[in-house]
């Protein structure tokens, strides 16, 4: 993957110690561990139903985990206290789901929570929506709304209304897995493009060649628990988990 030579040195934007989640009597997540550095693009990877979802919604607390902690910038937002509201804005999330609002058209659906949130001026924002929409191909489609757009059109303003935020992190919960096969490649070409310039990233994904050949890391999850979590390549031509050479043999 290729690298932004302009970017700072990397350091840990987001740390998970002890991370527990229940559901009643059914554990989701089991005691995780694991830490997230800036300019990473990390892959979550596992079968259905092994928490990675879960996973990646604790950690802006859109699940609150039953019990351990997250850290933001070295602040765990877990604890009494915090503003969370104001850690959510360092992380963009974008779903399976597109959750455009259907009654605004495109420019709307971009600018409403930045001009509330950021304080931004109106014009400001409608200029940098016009930009980010230029750099995924839409720019002609600011005025159209969403039910007149295709799937991947609707996931890349997704994913430019994530950005409209000016996030640290971008949280992607298997963005391509809604889509026709072939309107996966544009949402994933646009994904390629944010990690080359640097972007923090963390991926559901069941887009096995995205996780091998775009994430500098990926992560296993299965049962709760993380299996295997090495860079990519090592990951993919290596697994030692019976659990991962299983679950590889029957994707790949």
């Amino acid at each position: 993957m290729a690298v932004n030579p302009n970017q700072e040195p990397a350091s840990e934007i987001i740390r998970v110690s002890h991370l527990t989640k229940t559901f009643g009597k059914l554990t989701v997540l089991d005691d995780i561990s694991t830490s997230f550095k800036t300019h990473e693009v990390v892959s979550v990877i596992g079968p259905s139903g092994g928490g990675k979802s879960t996973f990646l919604r604790c950690l802006n607390l859109m699940e609150t985990p039953t019990s351990g902690s997250v850290y933001v910038d070295g602040v765990d937002i877990c604890g009494k206290g915090v503003n969370i509201n104001k850690h959510r804005e360092k992380m963009g999330m974008v779903f399976q789901q597109f959750n455009l609002f259907n009654n605004m058209n495109v420019m709307k659906n971009l600018t409403a929570a930045p001009v509330k949130l950021k304080k931004m001026t109106l014009p400001e924002a409608e200029e940098k929506a016009v930009n980010l929409l230029r750099r995924v191909g839409l720019a002609d489609k600011k005025d159209s709304y969403p039910y007149s757009l295709s799937g991947g059109q609707k996931q890349r303003i997704a994913i430019v209304r994530a950005l409209m935020m000016n996030p640290e992190v971008m949280l992607f919960d298997e963005p391509t897995s809604a889509l026709d096969p072939e309107m996966i490649g544009e949402v994933l070409y646009v994904m390629k493009e944010l990690a080359e310039e640097g972007m923090t990233m963390i991926v559901v994904t069941h887009e096995m060649r995205f996780a091998r050949e775009v994430s500098s890391r990926t992560l296993f999850l299965s049962d709760g628990h993380i299996e295997e979590d090495k860079p990519s390549k090592e990951l993919f031509d290596h697994p030692e988990s019976p659990r991962l050479i299983s679950f590889l043999q029957k994707v790949l």
